[in-house]
Formats: structure tokens, sequence, C-alpha cells
């Protein structure tokens, strides 16, 4: 298989399934266009959507979601 974003060659083991319209995004089941990526660029592309809806926060709630993050992280951290 090859990955759909830096068209390497990769094993099938190694191809992870990336949902367009991501799950938490109103996507409950995952339904949707799905691409083919390996971990690398699975892994960038997750890495980049949190700063692109970054920008469309207000900025009066940059804040609060800091916190929120924070907490989400600290709770799960044991």
């Amino acid at each position: 298989m090859r990955c759909q974003f830096c068209d390497n060659g990769f094993n099938e083991d190694d191809i992870h399934e990336h949902h367009k319209h991501p799950r938490f995004m109103n996507n409950k089941k995952g339904n949707g266009q799905k691409v083919y990526l390996c971990k690398k660029c699975h892994d960038i592309l997750h890495l980049t959507i949190p700063v692109i809806l970054w920008k469309f926060i207000l900025k009066d709630k940059k804040e609060e979601v800091i916190k929120a993050v924070i907490n989400y992280t600290e709770s799960k951290i044991k």
C-alpha cells in the first residue's frame, strides 16, 4: 500500500486510516471519506489539525480552552 500523503510504499500493517471528517467533530461513528497514511504522516496530520482549529477559537475563549486541555491531559496521566 502507498501512503496517500508522502506516496511511499508500506506494508498493509503500517498504514493507518484517517477520517477526513474527524470523529470528534459530530462524526461519532467515523463515517465519511477515509485516507490511508503511514504512521509518520498520520502523526503530522494530527499535530496540524489543532493548529488549524486554534485559529477559529475566539480570543476570549482561548484561556478557557488551554485550561481544559491541561485538565484533560492531567486527568489521563497517572
